[in-house]
């Protein structure tokens, strides 16, 4: 049986509190301090929140059963280099920047936002740990794709 490490925990806990409170944030302040007023920083907010959802379906569903909330591997476990995991190695996280990013840009929250840029230190945290495990899996075959894919953003990072 599946049990969430201890440093996963450190990732899961506070990502998921700074993600409510952020978004909690960004809510009270685009109604309350701003009055709700729509501009351009939404507009982006909304396709920034649209192109993470997606990318994130989609690296879900490239990933299939092998997906989880909690890191682990299976003992089939087989190393996904296709799709969208071609190009990036972490499409998932790319994503909860994206939508994380999103949000309170749709709300016009900076102080959202400012919230919302805490789950960055995170993230990178959470994708040393998986490549440790990862690498712990796979070894070389992990290794080589490391140096053939980008961590988090195609042809660049």
């Amino acid at each position: 049986m599946f049990k969430t490490t201890r440093e996963d925990w450190y990732f899961i806990v506070p990502s998921s509190l700074i993600f409510f409170f952020a978004l909690i944030i960004s809510v009270w302040d685009f109604i309350i301090i701003q009055k709700a007023n729509y501009g351009i920083i939404n507009i982006i907010g909304v396709i920034l929140f649209l192109t993470g959802l997606i990318i994130r379906l989609i690296g879900k569903r490239t990933l299939g059963r092998y997906y989880s909330y909690g890191l682990k591997t299976l003992p089939d476990h087989k190393l996904i280099k296709h799709g969208i995991y071609k190009h990036i190695r972490h499409p998932i996280y790319l994503a909860i920047i994206l939508y994380g990013m999103g949000i309170p840009m749709f709300f016009s929250s900076l102080y959202g936002f400012l919230i919302m840029l805490c789950l960055i230190p995170l993230i990178f945290y959470r994708i040393k740990i998986e490549e440790k495990m990862l690498l712990n899996k796979f070894g070389e075959e992990y290794r080589d794709y490391m140096e053939k894919s980008k961590k988090l953003i195609p042809f660049v990072f």
